[in-house]
Protein backbone atom coordinates (compact mmCIF):
# COMPACT_ATOMS: atom_id res chain seq x y z
CA UNK A 1 0.00 0.00 0.00
CA UNK A 2 1.57 3.29 -1.15
CA UNK A 3 1.79 6.21 1.38
CA UNK A 4 -0.25 9.09 -0.16
CA UNK A 5 1.73 12.40 -0.60
CA UNK A 6 1.19 14.67 2.63
CA UNK A 7 2.75 18.02 1.02
CA UNK A 8 5.17 18.96 -1.21
CA UNK A 9 7.45 21.44 0.20
CA UNK A 10 8.49 24.44 -2.18
CA UNK A 11 5.82 23.29 -4.26
CA UNK A 12 8.28 20.05 -5.60
CA UNK A 13 9.92 17.85 -2.96
CA UNK A 14 7.14 15.19 -1.90
CA UNK A 15 6.68 14.32 1.37
CA UNK A 16 4.47 11.71 2.34
CA UNK A 17 2.07 10.96 5.51
CA UNK A 18 4.29 9.08 8.30
CA UNK A 19 7.66 10.88 7.43
CA UNK A 20 10.38 12.28 9.68
CA UNK A 21 12.57 13.78 7.98
CA UNK A 22 15.92 15.76 8.57
CA UNK A 23 16.60 19.14 6.11
CA UNK A 24 20.38 19.78 6.86
CA UNK A 25 21.32 23.26 5.56
CA UNK A 26 23.83 25.96 6.06
CA UNK A 27 23.61 28.97 7.51
CA UNK A 28 20.66 30.68 9.58
CA UNK A 29 19.60 31.97 5.85
CA UNK A 30 17.07 29.38 5.44
CA UNK A 31 15.64 28.75 9.22
CA UNK A 32 12.20 30.01 8.15
CA UNK A 33 11.64 28.19 4.76
CA UNK A 34 9.39 26.05 6.71
CA UNK A 35 6.74 28.79 7.32
CA UNK A 36 4.53 27.71 4.53
CA UNK A 37 4.25 23.95 5.52
CA UNK A 38 2.69 25.39 9.23
CA UNK A 39 0.38 27.86 7.48
CA UNK A 40 -1.20 25.41 5.01
CA UNK A 41 -1.11 22.97 7.87
CA UNK A 42 -3.27 25.68 9.83
CA UNK A 43 -5.37 26.25 6.57
CA UNK A 44 -6.15 22.98 6.73
CA UNK A 45 -6.98 22.25 10.36
CA UNK A 46 -3.99 20.78 11.36
CA UNK A 47 -2.02 20.80 15.15
CA UNK A 48 1.10 22.38 14.19
CA UNK A 49 4.37 22.62 16.86
CA UNK A 50 7.59 25.15 16.29
CA UNK A 51 10.39 23.61 18.32
CA UNK A 52 12.98 26.70 18.27
CA UNK A 53 15.30 28.93 20.19
CA UNK A 54 12.76 31.84 21.77
CA UNK A 55 14.74 34.41 19.15
CA UNK A 56 13.39 32.44 16.50
CA UNK A 57 9.60 32.29 17.57
CA UNK A 58 9.01 35.85 16.51
CA UNK A 59 10.39 35.81 12.60
CA UNK A 60 9.06 32.57 12.45
CA UNK A 61 4.99 33.87 13.52
CA UNK A 62 6.07 36.82 10.71
CA UNK A 63 6.51 34.25 7.84
CA UNK A 64 3.79 31.98 8.73
CA UNK A 65 1.35 35.37 8.23
CA UNK A 66 3.32 36.01 4.78
CA UNK A 67 2.15 32.76 3.93
CA UNK A 68 -1.31 33.45 4.11
CA UNK A 69 -2.29 31.98 7.60
CA UNK A 70 -3.10 33.74 11.35
CA UNK A 71 -0.94 32.65 13.63
CA UNK A 72 -2.42 34.47 16.40
CA UNK A 73 -5.52 33.37 16.27
CA UNK A 74 -4.18 29.54 16.31
CA UNK A 75 -2.13 30.47 19.01
CA UNK A 76 -5.11 30.89 20.95
CA UNK A 77 -6.93 28.02 19.59
CA UNK A 78 -3.98 25.78 20.76
CA UNK A 79 -4.06 24.68 16.79
CA UNK A 80 -0.66 26.13 16.51
CA UNK A 81 1.77 25.80 19.69
CA UNK A 82 5.57 27.27 19.96
CA UNK A 83 7.68 24.89 22.22
CA UNK A 84 7.31 26.07 25.87
CA UNK A 85 10.13 26.14 28.42
CA UNK A 86 11.13 23.11 28.51
CA UNK A 87 14.61 21.84 30.64
CA UNK A 88 14.13 18.39 31.22
CA UNK A 89 13.91 15.50 29.38
CA UNK A 90 11.00 14.10 30.82
CA UNK A 91 9.18 17.07 30.23
CA UNK A 92 10.09 16.89 26.56
CA UNK A 93 8.21 13.22 26.52
CA UNK A 94 5.47 14.34 28.34
CA UNK A 95 4.62 17.09 25.95
CA UNK A 96 5.47 15.19 22.99
CA UNK A 97 3.05 12.88 23.95
CA UNK A 98 0.37 15.16 25.28
CA UNK A 99 0.41 16.54 21.36
CA UNK A 100 -0.10 13.90 19.24
CA UNK A 101 -2.76 12.20 21.80
CA UNK A 102 -4.87 15.62 21.58
CA UNK A 103 -4.47 15.33 17.89
CA UNK A 104 -6.54 11.82 17.64
CA UNK A 105 -9.10 13.22 20.16
CA UNK A 106 -12.28 14.33 18.06
CA UNK A 107 -12.41 16.11 15.47
CA UNK A 108 -8.94 13.83 14.91
CA UNK A 109 -6.37 16.25 13.05
CA UNK A 110 -2.82 15.70 11.96
CA UNK A 111 0.18 17.03 13.46
CA UNK A 112 2.86 18.56 11.75
CA UNK A 113 6.12 19.29 13.76
CA UNK A 114 8.31 21.54 12.97
CA UNK A 115 12.12 22.00 14.91
CA UNK A 116 14.72 23.74 14.69
CA UNK A 117 17.92 21.68 15.57
CA UNK A 118 19.62 23.55 17.74
CA UNK A 119 17.24 24.70 20.56
CA UNK A 120 18.23 21.53 22.99
CA UNK A 121 21.66 23.49 23.22
CA UNK A 122 20.02 27.06 24.98
CA UNK A 123 17.77 24.77 27.28
CA UNK A 124 20.45 22.90 29.03
CA UNK A 125 19.18 19.21 27.55
CA UNK A 126 22.45 17.01 26.27
CA UNK A 127 21.87 15.75 22.63
CA UNK A 128 22.44 12.93 23.31
CA UNK A 129 19.04 12.64 24.68
CA UNK A 130 17.90 14.59 21.97
CA UNK A 131 18.85 12.04 19.01
CA UNK A 132 17.64 9.33 21.46
CA UNK A 133 14.04 11.25 21.39
CA UNK A 134 14.50 11.49 17.86
CA UNK A 135 15.18 7.84 17.28
CA UNK A 136 11.88 7.48 19.09
CA UNK A 137 9.67 10.02 17.31
CA UNK A 138 9.49 7.96 14.35
CA UNK A 139 7.12 5.82 16.63
CA UNK A 140 4.87 8.51 17.17
CA UNK A 141 5.13 9.80 13.78
CA UNK A 142 3.91 6.47 12.33
CA UNK A 143 1.02 5.85 14.67
CA UNK A 144 -0.89 9.23 13.59
CA UNK A 145 -1.13 11.40 11.01
CA UNK A 146 1.73 13.32 11.01
CA UNK A 147 4.60 14.79 9.64
CA UNK A 148 7.50 15.83 11.48
CA UNK A 149 10.18 17.97 9.92
CA UNK A 150 13.95 18.89 11.49
CA UNK A 151 16.01 21.03 10.16
CA UNK A 152 19.97 21.00 10.89
CA UNK A 153 21.89 23.90 10.49
CA UNK A 154 25.26 21.94 9.60
CA UNK A 155 27.66 25.17 10.92
CA UNK A 156 25.99 24.72 14.03
CA UNK A 157 26.54 21.09 14.60
CA UNK A 158 30.04 19.27 15.66
CA UNK A 159 30.55 16.03 13.30
CA UNK A 160 29.73 13.45 15.52
CA UNK A 161 26.06 15.65 16.34
CA UNK A 162 25.89 15.63 12.52
CA UNK A 163 25.99 11.78 12.11
CA UNK A 164 23.79 11.64 15.19
CA UNK A 165 21.33 13.50 13.09
CA UNK A 166 21.30 11.78 10.26
CA UNK A 167 20.91 8.30 11.50
CA UNK A 168 18.20 9.08 13.55
CA UNK A 169 15.96 10.02 10.22
CA UNK A 170 14.59 7.89 8.16
CA UNK A 171 14.56 10.37 5.67
CA UNK A 172 16.75 13.22 4.48
CA UNK A 173 17.18 16.41 2.13
CA UNK A 174 20.61 17.29 1.57
CA UNK A 175 21.65 20.27 -1.14
CA UNK A 176 17.71 20.29 -1.95
CA UNK A 177 17.60 16.75 -3.16
CA UNK A 178 15.07 14.68 -1.29
CA UNK A 179 16.91 11.31 0.07
CA UNK A 180 14.33 8.89 0.71
CA UNK A 181 14.77 5.83 2.79
CA UNK A 182 18.43 7.04 3.88
CA UNK A 183 20.87 4.25 3.87
CA UNK A 184 22.39 5.11 7.33
CA UNK A 185 19.13 5.43 8.82
CA UNK A 186 19.33 2.91 12.28
CA UNK A 187 15.94 2.08 13.47
CA UNK A 188 15.54 3.23 17.55
CA UNK A 189 15.58 -0.50 18.45
CA UNK A 190 19.32 -1.10 16.76
CA UNK A 191 19.73 2.97 17.72
CA UNK A 192 19.71 3.56 21.80
CA UNK A 193 21.18 0.19 22.57
CA UNK A 194 24.38 1.17 20.15
CA UNK A 195 27.69 2.85 21.85
CA UNK A 196 28.46 6.10 19.77
CA UNK A 197 31.74 4.50 17.90
CA UNK A 198 28.45 2.04 16.68
CA UNK A 199 26.43 4.32 15.77
CA UNK A 200 28.84 6.62 13.23
CA UNK A 201 30.82 3.56 11.95
CA UNK A 202 29.03 3.36 8.56
CA UNK A 203 29.14 7.80 8.24
CA UNK A 204 32.61 7.78 9.94
CA UNK A 205 33.66 5.50 6.56
CA UNK A 206 32.12 7.74 4.26
CA UNK A 207 33.20 11.04 5.92
CA UNK A 208 36.55 9.28 5.96
CA UNK A 209 36.33 8.77 2.20
CA UNK A 210 34.94 12.28 1.35
CA UNK A 211 38.83 13.44 2.88
CA UNK A 212 36.77 14.29 5.69
CA UNK A 213 34.98 17.07 4.72
CA UNK A 214 31.44 17.57 5.43
CA UNK A 215 30.44 19.62 2.21
CA UNK A 216 31.43 16.34 0.23
CA UNK A 217 29.79 14.41 2.64
CA UNK A 218 26.88 15.97 1.61
CA UNK A 219 26.92 15.68 -1.76
CA UNK A 220 27.64 12.33 -1.42
CA UNK A 221 24.34 11.84 0.37
CA UNK A 222 22.53 14.11 -2.14
CA UNK A 223 24.07 11.97 -4.76
CA UNK A 224 22.53 8.75 -3.64
CA UNK A 225 19.36 10.74 -3.63
CA UNK A 226 19.91 11.47 -6.90
CA UNK A 227 20.32 7.47 -7.86
CA UNK A 228 17.15 6.83 -6.32
CA UNK A 229 15.62 8.72 -9.51
CA UNK A 230 12.42 11.28 -10.23
CA UNK A 231 10.23 9.60 -8.40
CA UNK A 232 10.96 11.08 -4.56
CA UNK A 233 10.69 14.50 -6.38
CA UNK A 234 7.42 16.66 -6.65
CA UNK A 235 5.28 16.93 -9.76
CA UNK A 236 7.34 20.07 -10.99
CA UNK A 237 10.20 17.82 -10.77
Amino acid sequence: MVTPVFTYLENRIAINRHEHVALLRRGRRQAFRLAPFIAEGLRRGDRCCYLAPKPFHGEMLVRVREAGAAPDEHLQAGSLRLQPELTDYRELQAWTRQVFAEAELPPASSVRWVEEGIWPKPAGIPLTQIFEFHALLNYQVKHCSSVALCQYDTEQLEIRELFSAIAVHRHLVVEETLVRDNPFYIPAEKFIPLSPSERERDLLRLFREAGFDVQKLLAALAGYGHLQGPSSRGPSQ
